[in-house]
């Protein structure tokens, strides 16, 4: 379990559901005899702590196609870490999270101490990762966006509380709620509240409900708790896409068919302060 935790690649089944963020502690309650809550939820008041991904895709929107389009083998590509102020130069996992029919396949590179575009400007022999796996993973990730020219596209935000199952190799609970986002074409994790646009609104959601409930486990590996605590809430299967919900916000909020600008592109083999440079220009 405790490597699970720490994990650099991930098999499992997801289950979402929709519920109101009121229940957080009536759900916490049921899964006190079968789960631990999470280090960062129990130092949190409250419970929920903030999670960053910018995510990234191409410029028609290669992956958002893929998810639209239901394709059976189908992945996205995002960069997290931690708070709702996150360090620009902190610790950064780079994660493609790719699905294959029902089953997710989550894999994970972290580096820490650097902005994480500046990985495009080392060899991989100096990025500050923890280990080899998270080397390969990271390696993996460029190879991908250059494969798919991809680039930061959506900078979403959204707070978390979790458990971690005692007894399984491996299970999670989560409540996602307070979901944003803005528009990224760079590196930048500075976040204005004013600036961000919500995605935790009505017509993501079954009516009543602004949380996002989800079950995590191995496919051959299902607790019993966790029909128990479905039938419990007698709760009812929905789907539910941060990244897809944030590209449909965004196409709402910053496209405009009579004043279309073409969107400035992080050139990757620049480096960072030439970026930045580029980016006050336009």
């Amino acid at each position: 379990m405790a490597e699970a935790r720490g994990f650099s690649l991930l098999e499992r089944f997801e289950l979402k559901y929709h519920i109101p963020v009121e229940w957080a502690d009536r759900i916490g309650a049921f899964l006190a005899p079968y789960c631990e809550e999470d280090y960062y939820s129990k130092i949190t008041p409250g419970g929920f702590y903030w999670i960053t991904n910018l995510y990234l895709d191409s410029p028609t929107w290669t992956f958002l196609g893929w998810k639209k389009k239901q394709l059976l083998d189908r992945f996205n590509m995002r960069i997290r870490t931690y708070g709702e102020h996150p360090a620009q130069e902190g610790t950064f996992h780079f994660e493609c999270k790719r699905k294959i029919k029902n089953i997710c396949y989550k894999s994970r590179g972290t580096v820490k101490g650097i902005n994480p575009g500046e990985v495009w400007h080392m060899k991989p022999e100096d990025w500050p990762c923890k280990g080899e796996k998270d080397r390969k993973y990271v390696k993996d990730f460029l190879y991908k966006t250059e494969l798919y020219n991809a680039h930061p596209r959506l900078l979403t935000q959204y707070k978390r509380r979790a458990w971690f199952g005692l007894r399984e190799e491996y299970s999670r609970v989560t409540i996602d709620t307070g979901m944003r986002f803005r528009e990224e074409n760079g590196f930048d994790y500075t976040v204005d509240p004013h600036y961000m646009h919500s995605t935790g609104i009505p017509r993501f959601f079954q009516p009543g409900c602004d949380a996002v409930l989800e079950l995590k486990c191995p496919c051959s590996q299902v607790p019993y708790w966790m029909f128990d605590l479905i039938k419990f809430l007698n709760l009812k299967h929905a789907a539910f896409s941060k990244f897809g919900n944030a590209a449909a916000e965004w196409k709402r909020v910053y496209e405009n068919p009579r004043r279309f600008k073409t969107p400035y592109w992080t050139k990757l083999g620049l480096p960072i302060e030439e970026n930045l440079l580029n980016r006050e220009c336009v």
